[in-house]
């Protein structure tokens, strides 16, 4: 059983009961980030949406949410997951990547998910996408470390470098003057680090998962943010001319969306400020590094899941409007909630009501008709379910 479950009793089928007299409405909800588990990208059609979590008895498990048709979460040891499921290749190695963990975050699990795309077991498609994908955050961590270091050059090296230009740091001369100019800066101000250039890198690599607000320079946690902002303003536009159920399944990811992007900004801004203010990281570094690796951290746990989603509506839009209809359901069924360490108590029933709403549409995308189950594998899942009861 997990923290969720503990907090709720039964775990999310219990959603349920919160529409029935039950007393405590939030047990719909997760209780924390870790609760809720790391979205982990299994291509087993099963498996989709898993998420991993580690339970109070140290046990590496899954919840599946909405599996076979079922309200709630369906949730099995890591390793029962290779007796049910018929595995592809590249979950097997997802799965032993995992099954050694001792603390899953969403930082990790994409990290080693991106790895095994990248060998080619999942497919051309995969991997393409996965090596696009790490070229561009590549660009972007060297382009922001760059830029990092010329604006630190211009705004405190002095009036000796303020004639160098970006493609300058390039070269060994134009890394000599600014390492002297900045060192420099360090003595004078009092720092406590020896080396600002080896501050700066330090601070580019920490800082890469969100990137600077500079063009070529945003990381892939800022982009999700953006996106979070795009595909809300899209699905409005999209859904005025739907059916009322389909405009009010929309309504729920555009209210998610937005809610979580208000979030996301504030963890955002506090990164920022520390951005804009150079000197102040230089001459506390500590205090720095502190603040944002605790933001980063709230946002790779706040956006978890959503890359997915919206990759999944970016390709739906280059289809048909079916195709559409069925990537909104999705989305409503298994857009990342937020729990409830991170919420004001004024947020407690807009969530409880996403939540709600969206067990009964993950049923709904569960069923047997989906082509995610067969029968036999509905019922070794639910005698494993009857003997974990």
């Amino acid at each position: 059983m997990s923290k969720e479950q503990q907090h709720s009793g039964r775990g999310e089928g219990d959603a349920r009961g919160s529409l029935t007299g039950k007393p405590d409405p939030l047990s719909a909800l997760p209780t924390t980030f870790e609760a809720r588990g790391v979205r982990t990208p299994f291509t087993t059609r099963p498996l989709r949406f898993a998420r991993v979590v580690r339970d109070p008895y140290n046990k590496l498990v899954i919840n599946l949410p909405g599996l076979s048709g079922g309200l709630g979460t369906y949730e099995m040891p890591l390793e029962t997951m290779r007796q049910i499921f018929d595995l592809s290749v590249h979950d097997r190695m997802l799965f032993d990547e995992l099954a050694p963990v001792s603390k899953p975050n969403p930082e990790l699990v994409r990290r080693a998910a991106r790895n095994i795309a990248q060998t080619g077991v999942g497919g051309i498609r995969l991997a393409r996408e996965a090596e696009r994908q790490t070229a561009i955050e590549q660009v972007s961590r060297d382009t922001g470390q760059l830029t990092l270091v010329h604006q630190a050059l211009l705004k405190l090296g002095g009036e000796g470098v303020q004639d160098m230009k970006i493609t300058d740091l390039a070269t060994p001369d134009g890394q000599k003057r600014a390492r002297a100019a900045l060192d420099r800066f360090a003595r004078d101000a009092g720092t406590k680090n020896q080396s600002v250039v080896d501050t700066l890198e330090q601070w580019s690599i920490l800082t890469a998962p969100v990137g600077l607000t500079i063009e070529g320079c945003s990381g892939p946690l800022r982009d999700l943010v953006n996106g979070l902002r795009r595909i809300s303003s899209e699905l409005e536009e999209w859904s005025t001319s739907e059916m009322s159920n389909i405009r009010f399944m929309a309504s729920h990811v555009i209210n998610g969306a937005g809610a979580t992007y208000d979030h996301a900004v504030r963890w955002l801004r506090t990164i920022d400020r520390w951005n804009n203010d150079i000197g102040a990281v230089l001459r506390d570094w500590p205090k720095a590094r502190r603040e944002i690796e605790r933001s980063i951290d709230r946002l790779w746990w706040l956006l978890d899941g959503w890359e997915e989603l919206i990759a999944r509506w970016r390709a739906a839009t280059e289809v048909n409007r079916t195709e559409q209809r069925d990537a909104l359901e999705e989305l409503a069924s298994f857009l990342p909630v937020i729990p409830i360490a991170e919420l004001e108590t004024e947020e407690y029933s807009f969530w409880t009501d996403i939540r709600v709403n969206q067990v009964m549409w993950a049923a709904e995308v569960r069923k047997l008709g989906s082509g995610d189950m067969d029968a036999d594998m509905v019922t070794q899942l639910e005698r494993f379910r009857e003997s974990s009861g």
